[in-house]
């Protein structure tokens, strides 16, 4: 049977070193020594894992091809891509995901270099004399010749056999790598010994799940987290606060496929073996996003309504409106609101406050490529990632993300089985989150913390909901007639079909936006064609005229998220395949959650002194 196993790592290096990419430097420093949340020095697991590949592909080099093309080596046995991991191939935007996961590795010492600093000069080719502005100062706390012992680990799935055969050969690696980070030419960072121990992972998990069809949890991270949204820059990916469901479950899948040796690429139901009700209904189960709040904090942040405005004039200085409610155009005191379009760096930091967001902490690391043929830096391939951190140094708090996990789509019968199952492989923690490979701790909620709960008191008729993530809503049939009101039109579709006829559009405060890229071409092989969505915090004022049915509906949608419309099967469906293949945009990964009758909508009501716009 496949466990998880912690391959625990003492790596000593004689100095100086120097490992770059992190922020953190004294003033006058060139080339700072990285450096973790916590302060201490360290080798980014990338780095690690960089040399580790390489130095079995010099140990092990007839079990890896040469790609022309792609300028970089491919292993081909499939343990080695399995362990490893591999890039996308040619056409494909589906990386495959090595079993190995590693972490930073970090020392506590300080060093004993007197000056803590060494100097490099560039001599010119011709002269041999130093040359103009080229003196670089470089951060040296380890003196020549002096030992620091940096402590890390590897993680991975296998059964004990497997286990030992892994762990010999990254011990074997580690040793086979003459140094670690730059001017390894000139000396630096030559290893000195490497002690490897292998373990059983201890439990990463709390509590229990709670008896119910809604399972609440929060993940305490192990490291920085890097899950990219939408991509502003080809070399520079900034991570998202949040962790949405499709990445939760992703993680999920993976750590169901590997804890049962699976070779498939997705889960499938089982004929025998572990975890048979918690393969045969995955599709079914619900995940919602995971939201950062402080540890002692009792409520699950809420997204703000892009109803909420603001007001530039003194007397409402450190206020929010919401003008959901307002039947037309209005002034606040004689003055034009502000929408969040127009909002500066302190509006923001006043309603995402008000609605339980906190600043998370970051930091930036920047990476390059290595060409394997010189092992330089490789051409044009320097990148960085922004991160979120968990907790910093000097800062306090530590973040924790709250999300849940639904199983109202899973029939009645296979529930405990199923929560068992998903206790038992979420035992050691949710693992492989994000771009940095992040593992999240479990700690099952006895009870959901209060987030959206409706208590604003609107006309008896009319309901407020509020996306609290992005919904696929609007039909392109629908907004491709290029009628005037065509988007109003849309929206009265979508909700005149999901309601059975019970609500109908009164007023919307609502944003759109397309998601392409390699996401529409990963999911539809045909042509090419971007998802529209609507944004997260958009509302929508709906008048109820059947009020069992849309109180059916709400209190459904509040658990499982807004329902799929048809249109959106009869335009992205492929046959024979699950729906979730070809459109990412579905309830059962949280896109679609709502809250219904935020208190903002009456509680900040627009001052009875205002003046009505013209």
């Amino acid at each position: 049977m496949r466990k998880h196993f912690t391959l625990n790592v003492e790596l000593t290096l004689q100095g100086p070193l120097l490992t770059r990419g992190g922020e953190m430097s004294e003033p006058g420093i060139d080339a700072p020594l990285a450096r973790d949340r916590f302060g201490r020095y360290m080798l980014p697991f990338s780095l690690i894992k960089g040399k580790v590949v390489d130095a079995i592909r010099e140990l092990r080099e007839s079990d890896f091809q040469f790609d022309a093309d792609w300028n970089r080596y491919f292993p081909k046995d499939s343990q080695l891509a399995d362990w490893l991991g591999l890039v996308s191939t040619k056409g494909s935007y589906d990386p495959e995901r090595g079993r190995i996961r590693f972490g930073d590795f970090h020392t506590d010492e300080t060093g004993s270099a007197r000056d803590n600093v060494v100097e490099r000069i560039q001599l010119e080719q011709d002269s041999g004399a130093a040359a103009g502005r080229m003196l670089q100062m470089i951060e040296a706390p380890f003196g020549y010749g002096e030992e620091v012992t940096f402590r890390g680990k590897a993680e991975f799935i296998a059964d004990d056999n497997e286990a030992k055969i892994i762990a010999s050969t990254i011990d074997q690696a580690l040793r086979w790598v003459p140094s670690y980070g730059a001017y390894r030419t000139i000396g630096f960072g030559r290893t000195q010994s490497v002690k490897t121990e292998l373990q059983s992972t201890g439990p990463r998990s709390s509590g229990n799940p709670r008896v119910g069809d809604i399972l609440p949890f929060r993940i305490k991270l192990d490291r920085p987290l890097c899950i990219v949204g939408r991509k502003h820059s080809r070399n520079h990916f900034e991570s998202l606060e949040v962790i949405s469901g499709a990445v939760l479950k992703g993680a999920v899948a993976r750590l169901i496929l590997d804890a049962t040796g699976s070779s498939d690429q997705y889960v499938r139901e089982p004929t025998s073996g572990r975890f048979p009700h918690l393969c045969k209904h995955f599709e079914r189960v619900h995940f919602t996003e995971a939201r950062p709040m402080l540890a002692n904090a009792n409520a699950r942040p809420v997204e703000a309504p892009l109803s909420i405005v603001t007001c530039p004039t003194e007397t409402n200085k450190g206020k929010f409106f919401d003008a959901a409610l307002e039947e037309g155009p209005a002034l606040i005191d004689e003055a034009a609101p502000a929408f969040l379009p127009d909002w500066k760096t302190a509006d923001f930091a006043l309603v995402r406050g008000a609605f339980g967001w906190r600043q998370l902490p970051r930091e930036r690391r920047t990476r390059t490529a290595i060409n394997p043929l010189t092992a330089r830096a490789a051409d044009e391939q320097l990148f960085s990632y922004g991160l979120v951190l968990p907790e910093k140094c000097g800062e306090n708090g530590l973040f924790v993300w709250e999300g849940r996990i639904g199983l109202e789509s899973v029939p009645q019968i296979d529930r405990a089985t199923l929560v068992n199952e998903l206790r038992d492989l979420l035992e050691h923690g949710i693992v492989g989150i994000g771009k940095t490979r992040a593992v999240g701790e479990v700690e099952w909620l006895p009870m959901p913390t209060r987030d959206a709960v409706g208590t604003a008191a609107l006309p008896d008729d009319l309901t407020a909901i509020t996306l609290q993530t992005e919904c696929l809503m609007t039909n392109p049939q629908t907004l491709q007639a290029h009628r005037i009101g065509a988007l109003t039109e849309a929206y009265a579709e979508f909700w005149e079909e999901i309601s059975s006829g019970s609500l109908s559009v009164v007023r919307f405060f609502a944003r759109q936006s397309l998601y392409g890229g390699f996401l529409s071409r990963r999911t539809n092989a045909q042509h090419y064609e971007p998802f529209l969505l609507t944004d997260r915090g958009s509302v929508f004022i709906l008048r109820i005229s059947n009020l069992a049915t849309a109180t059916s509906c709400l209190n459904q949608w509040v658990t499982q998220g807004l329902p799929t419309a048809n249109w959106v099967q009869n335009r992205y469906a492929r046959n024979g395949e699950p729906l979730w293949r070809s459109c990412p945009f579905l309830p059962h990964v949280g896109y679609g959650e709502i809250a219904v009758d935020l208190e903002c909508h009456t509680r900040n009501r627009f001052p009875r002194s205002q003046t009505k716009g013209s």
